[in-house]
């Protein structure tokens, strides 16, 4: 298990994701280029408001958007703007974390 600093994410995501941590769900992130392989199942980070929040599991994506497709549940919940920011990408990593409560 690695303790690591902090995970970041877009300003306009954090209501939702504190909402989902704050109901004891879990939540997912794409990854992508250099961030695949940063992060390992255990993990235990920081976000920017401060939450501690650990890394439950990590789906490795190889052949870009049609994989992702695929394999991730959410995948009709991106907007069209979030897919073509993906589209570049063949490596991605989906990973799901949740809060540690203090």
């Amino acid at each position: 298990m690695t303790v690591l600093l902090e995970m970041s994410f877009p300003k306009s995501e954090w209501n939702d994701i504190q909402l989902r941590l704050s109901q004891s769900k879990s939540v997912y992130t794409i990854r992508v280029s250099n961030e695949c392989g940063k992060y390992h199942e255990g993990d235990i980070l920081h976000t920017e408001w401060r939450a501690a929040i650990r890394i439950v599991s990590i789906k490795n994506i190889s052949k870009g958007l049609s994989e992702l497709q695929r394999e991730y549940q959410y995948f009709d919940q991106l907007t069209d703007d979030m897919k073509k920011e993906l589209m570049p990408f063949q490596k991605m990593e989906i990973i799901s974390f949740e809060a540690i409560c203090s």
